[in-house]
Order: C-alpha cells, then sequence, then structure tokens
C-alpha cells in the first residue's frame, strides 16, 4: 500500500554535457580510516580490489587525494567511465583482443568503449563498468570461534557423507538435457521450473522465483533468479548465502558451465534441508550470468536496499572438469579468513588442495564484493578445454572430483554459520526524523541517538556527519554529543536549490566504524528550498491514470478505503487522512497478495528540465504466517517510459514486518537520469 506520491522538481544541470576525463588510480586501504578518508576525497571509485579500490580521480578530486595522507598509483590517464570494462571471462582469451589497464588474480580491467562493444560482430565477453559504484568499506577479518571449530570435526565428516555422487550426476545430466539455457529462452524457464520444483521436494516451503529484466542482445528480457530459504534458529537475520548460475550460453549445453555449480547448490539444500542451522541459509541458481552477472546484482541491489547482513557468500561455477583430481582456485575478496577456512576444511576433509587465486570478475560472487560482502569463488584448478562450446557436457566432467569440492562447500557454509555470529554492531535513531527538505539560509540541525546492537558498544563522542553539496564530494565533521550517545547533526546555511545528501557514523568499540544508511552510495537526502514546484501529486482521491498489472491470481492493487481489521497487520486508515489510498486485497483481516507479482504504474512525469525529489508513504506487512516471512514488496523508477526499471527501495523477503506507514524521500537523479518520461511502480 502506498499514498501521497509528491515528485518534486529542481532545476540544476547536474546531468547535462559530457562527463570530463580523469585519470585511473589505485589506492590502497588498510584499515577503517583509509575507507573514511577515501570517502572524504571524492574520488569516482571503479572497482574494490584486494588491497583497496580502483577511481577515478579528477583534478579536484586529485588535490584532496594528494591531502589524505592515502597511497597511490597511477594506472591510465585520460578515461571516461564508458570506456572501462571488466573481464567476464574465466580464462585469459581476451587478454590478446582488448588493451588492459589492470589485472590481479582473475580480475582484468579492459580499455574499451561501450559503443564500440555494441558495434563488434562477435563482441567479446567482457562487461562495460557503467555507472555501478563499488561500497566503499573496511572490514576487519571475520572472526571465527575456534573452540567450536575443534568440536566440528565428527559432526562434519558425518554431513558431508551425505553428499551423493550419484545425485551431483543425476542434477547436471538433467541440466544439460534442457537444451542449452541461455538466459531468456524457453528451456531457460523450464529449467528455473524444474529447479524451483526440486528445492520443494526437499521440503523448503519457502520458494521464491525472483524476477527482474536483463538487456539480452540488446532486448529487454524477462529472467529469474530460483531462491530458497532456510531459516537459521539462532541469528535468522545473519545470511549464509550458497549460489551458482543456471544459464549458459547459447552454443553449450553448459554441464560444467554451470551445471556443475547449480548441481552443487542443489545437493547441499537437500542435505541441509533437516539440518538445524544458527544462521538463515539462502541457496540461489541466479539467471542471466553469462549476459554481466545481472540476476547477481539484482540480489545484491536488492539486499542492499534492505540491510542485509550477508555474513559469507559461497559461489560455485565450473567445478567439475575431467582434467582435475586434487586442488581448486579460491577466488577471494580483501577478506580471507572463509577462503581460508575453505582451503583447510577441504585439505583435512577431502584431500583437496585450495589454491587461494586472488580475485576474479568472472562470475556471481563479485557483486557481493564489490558491495563489501565477504566471498569465495570455487572453481576447478584446471580451467575446462571445452568452455563455451558444443563439448561442454558431462563427458568432460569428474564427479568424483566435483563431489569432493560441494563436500568442502558444504563444510565451509556450515562451519560458518555455526561459529562466525553476528559481528557487534550499532544502530542508529532519529527522534524527530531526518531531515529532506530544509529552508535556506540557516543551518539545519536534527537529532541523532547511538545504541549497541548485538553486543555492540558505541564509543562515546565518536558520532561524525559526512555531507556532500550538489553532488560534491563529502565533507566530514564531529556532531555535538549533548549525552551519552545523543547528538545533534548540523547541516551548514546554504542557498536555495542546494541539493544535500548525507550520513551519519559512529566507532563501536571493536569493529570501528559503523555507517547509516550502512550502503554510503543511497544516502539521505535533502533539498534547501522556501518552496517547490509540484510536477505530479496524488492522494488518490481520483483516478489520475495509475495502472494495474501482473500475474497475482488474488490481491491485486485496487485503490478504496482502508478496511483494515484482523490481525495481519492491515492499516486502519490511509496515509493522510484523505480517505482513499491504493491496496492489495483491501477485505477484512486480509491483505494478502497470492500466486505471482501484482503492479501498480504511475502516469508518466517529466522531469527533463533537472532533477526531481519523490516522497511517498508506503504500508507493507507480512506479520501473518510463519518464517521466513519471504514476501517482498519493491519500488522501482524508469526513465524510459517504463522500458527498464531500476530498484529504489525494498521490503522483505526474510525479516519479519508488521506494518506501519513507512515514508521514504529519493532524487531520481541518484538511480537514473531525469528524462520528459518517468514512472514509478510499486511490485
Amino acid at each position: 500500500m502506498l499514498k501521497k506520491l509528491v515528485l518534486l522538481l529542481v532545476v540544476s544541470t547536474l546531468f547535462g554535457g559530457t562527463a570530463a576525463a580523469a585519470d585511473l588510480y589505485e589506492v590502497v586501504v588498510e584499515n577503517a580510516a583509509d575507507a573514511d578518508r577515501l570517502i572524504g576525497a571524492g574520488t569516482d571509485p571503479v572497482l574494490r580490489v584486494q588491497n583497496g579500490y580502483l577511481v577515478l580521480v579528477d583534478a579536484d578530486a586529485m588535490d584532496r587525494l594528494r591531502e589524505s595522507g592515502l597511497e597511490y598509483h597511477l594506472l591510465a590517464t585520460e578515461l571516461q567511465r564508458s570506456q572501462l570494462a571488466i573481464d567476464g571471462r574465466l580464462d585469459r582469451a581476451n587478454v590478446d583482443r582488448l588493451p588492459m589497464i589492470y589485472e590481479s588474480g582473475n580480475m582484468r580491467l579492459f580499455e574499451i568503449d561501450a559503443a564500440e562493444l555494441e558495434r563488434m560482430e562477435n563482441p567479446p565477453q567482457v562487461f562495460p563498468i557503467g555507472s555501478r559504484q563499488p561500497r566503499i568499506v573496511y572490514r576487519e577479518a571475520q572472526p571465527l570461534d575456534k573452540s567450536l571449530l575443534s568440536q566440528m570435526d565428527a559432526d562434519l565428516d558425518s554431513l558431508i557423507g551425505l553428499i551423493s555422487q550419484d545425485s551431483l550426476l543425476s542434477y547436471t545430466e538433467r541440466l544439460q538435457a534442457f537444451w542449452r539455457r541461455p538466459a531468456g529462452s524457453d528451456s531457460n524457464y523450464v529449467s528455473r521450473d524444474w529447479a524451483a520444483a526440486k528445492f520443494v521436494d526437499f521440503g523448503y516451503d519457502s520458494v521464491v522465483i525472483d524476477s527482474f529484466q536483463a538487456s539480452i542482445s540488446g532486448t529487454p528480457t524477462e529472467c529469474q533468479n530460483v531462491i530458497a530459504y532456510k531459516v537459521g534458529t539462532q541469528f535468522p537475520n545473519h545470511h549464509v548465502i550458497v549460489g551458482a548460475h543456471r544459464d549458459a550460453v547459447p552454443a553449450s549445453p553448459g554441464a560444467d558451465d554451470n551445471g556443475s555449480g547449480s548441481a552443487g547448490v542443489l545437493e547441499i539444500a537437500r542435505v541441509l534441508a533437516d539440518v538445524e542451522t544458527d544462521m538463515t541459509f539462502i541457496f540461489v541458481l541466479f539467471d542471466a550470468e553469462e549476459n554481466g552477472l545481472y540476476g547477481a546484482y539484482h540480489y545484491v541491489d536488492e539486499a542492499s536496499a534492505r540491510g542485509d547482513s550477508i555474513v559469507y557468500m559461497l559461489n560455485m561455477d565450473m567445478i567439475g572438469h575431467y582434467e582435475n583430481s586434487d586442488s581448486a582456485n579460491l577466488f577471494h575478496g580483501s577478506e580471507l579468513s572463509y577462503s581460508e577456512l575453505w582451503r583447510d576444511l577441504a585439505d583435512s576433509l577431502v584431500n583437496i588442495k585450495g589454491v587461494l587465486a586472488g580475485s576474479s570478475g568472472g562470475s556471481d560472487h563479485y557483486p557481493f564484493s564489490q558491495d563489501g560482502y565477504t566471498v569465495t569463488f570455487a572453481a576447478e584448478r584446471i580451467f575446462s578445454s571445452v568452455y563455451h562450446t558444443y563439448r561442454d557436457s558431462t563427458s568432460y566432467m569428474d564427479f568424483a572430483y566435483m563431489t569432493k569440492l560441494v563436500k568442502a562447500s558444504l563444510a565451509t557454509a556450515y562451519t560458518v554459520s555455526a561459529t562466525a555470529g553476528p559481528r557487534p554492531s550499532l544502530a542508529f535513531a532519529y527522534p524527530g526524523g531526518v531531515p529532506n527538505m530544509i529552508n535556506p539560509g540557516i543551518p539545519t540541525t536534527f537529532d541523532v541517538v547511538v545504541s549497541g546492537a548485538w553486543d555492540g558498544s558505541p564509543v562515546g563522542g565518536s558520532g561524525q556527519l559526512h555531507y556532500a553539496i550538489n553532488g560534491g564530494s563529502y565533507t566530514t565533521v564531529s556532531m555535538t554529543e549533548v549525552s551519552s550517545n545523543n547528538y545533534q547533526a548540523t547541516l551548514p546555511a546554504e542557498t536555495c536549490g542546494t541539493r544535500f545528501t548525507f550520513f551519519v557514523s559512529a566507532d563501536e568499540a571493536t569493529e570501528g566504524t559503523v555507517y547509516d544508511p550502512a550502503d554510503t552510495s543511497r544516502p539521505y537526502a535533502a533539498l534547501v528550498a522556501t518552496g517547490y514546484m509540484t510536477v505530479f501529486e496524488d492522494d488518490f482521491e481520483t483516478d489520475k491514470g495509475w495502472t494495474v498489472s501482473g500475474n497475482a491470481t488474488d490481491g491485486q492493487w485496487d485503490r478504496g478505503v482502508p478496511i483494515g481489521g484482523g490481525d495481519r497487520g492491515d492499516p486502519p486508515t490511509d496515509y493522510d487522512g484523505s480517505g482513499q489510498c491504493y491496496l492489495t486485497d483491501n477485505v477484512y483481516g486480509n491483505s494478502d497478495v497470492d500466486g505471482g507479482t501484482t503492479n501498480l504504474q504511475s502516469p508518466v512525469f517529466d522531469l527533463s528540465t533537472g532533477d526531481g525529489q519523490i516522497h511517498y508513504a508506503r504500508w507493507y506487512s507480512n506479520h501473518f504466517g510463519a518464517a521466513p516471512f519471504a514476501d517482498v514488496m519493491r519500488v522501482y523508477i524508469s526513465n524510459n517510459n517504463g522500458g527498464s526499471w531500476t530498484v529504489v527501495d525494498s521490503a522483505g523477503p526474510t525479516e519479519q514486518a508488521s506494518g506501519g506507514w513507512y515514508e521514504h524521500t529519493f532524487f531520481a537523479g541518484d538511480f537514473v537520469t531525469p528524462t520528459s518520461q518517468m514512472r514509478l511502480l510499486f511490485e
């Protein structure tokens, strides 16, 4: 349910003209203070790499980078984002085709214009960087309770003994029998349904087919991740993700790439179905990996918007080539603890030598790594000789070897769930709300309360406000501590039309700096104005042209006065008291949506002359029923009349919500370039 959509027009030239060229640097980040300094330098982050970040630096940012005290190294000059692309292959075939700017492990950055890629008849498998920025964050080494590790050997032997080589062979043969599995194909959709049915057969009662759009050969295409949830008994809001991509390239049966990894995910899910785990396990078969990691990016974007606690992401991709017998590659991010755990357990349990192989940009772990999560990408040591060809079948696979890698992966994921535990953290509250519209000419002060979460202890006096003006670099100032861990944050006086983005932080005694929002690339936003032009406003008392679509069998969006009642967390009234709002299944005590999605799409609105501030209120409840509360509500924005959509807000699916009107404000330009063809969609 939603209410009171207001779109505010701000005349600006933030998106006019052509982006200036900048120089590419590697910046070393060794601790949380380094991460703070890099944020403050106002560079344009491109990649999260082993020792820090690759960043584009213009002349203004260069002065701040020099003053920061950070270690940095020049890689290339006079570049734009549109000229940068990540290697999507797991071999080095593209090295001979394209000018390479950076290489570390299996992570390679090339210089090639995105427009040139589109013109090529046989383009290399590289993925343009686009506008995505990695989250700048430093994570300490993950702690493991070693007293528990020594007690787990017998349990792990018994657990991994349940992995069946026959099952892995059966799943892989079935996947290759779906005639190819490229994203958007009929065989891909049938493999989706088969995989979802397997999770149900294993006993999972929360299996989600999660849809998103991807550009396949230049055409917007409906794709789906298949997700199964197993809720943890001790720490249900902390997640271990075991994932692999389900799709394949058009020319290949996709047995090793990546029927092998998908079979591994299914078999681990089967074994754990009746095994109690401390943390929530989420099993994901990603779609459209071969086209640009679309499925993994879709998952990470939504997890970041929700603020999910992803403790570990374990990815399996190509784990069965027949030339292997006793070793495996372990690609990883900057945090190595869990990859080292995989190595140690594989050695002791299944006699596999795990080789720490550095970074990689060629599989579904990569978007998780770029967003700051701890990852391991397990892969065969000797790379397939039939990669991306018609010969990639089970005939070229060694299932005894593959079984060992799946056993090592199960042992690692289960051990992380049992020994890592949630890290101490902080919670932030704003008693007077977070400002989104502020008066010109005077400073604006708001209250921030910091408290401990998961046994976290806030460090007194450490509260800071980080703000940027009109898209510039961030300035960091201390907040005023009026009493213990109670702060006042002050945004400086500015003139009309100024656009603030900001976030706050404080230090936890053992973990270092904690930010709110946790994803600092999605900060709070405020506009300096005495008034504004309303481009579109709707209290839903009249029909202004919203459209409803979707495949839900029950509970489609409908405009009306809330009936409320019951114990499902339904709203008793609309948001502003005018009477009507849009609701799903407006029946006493039953707002449920069944059998698919229902989409509520706004009329077109015009932001062609500048950015717009968007404000709405929504009500979301998944209160009724048992965990894992798998329903989800998403909000999207489009700048091409609904031709493509970008997520701006998400609620669910794994955490319980009991309703309540939630207000959200954001600038359209933080997600898409404003145009005359803007729409919102509530799913």
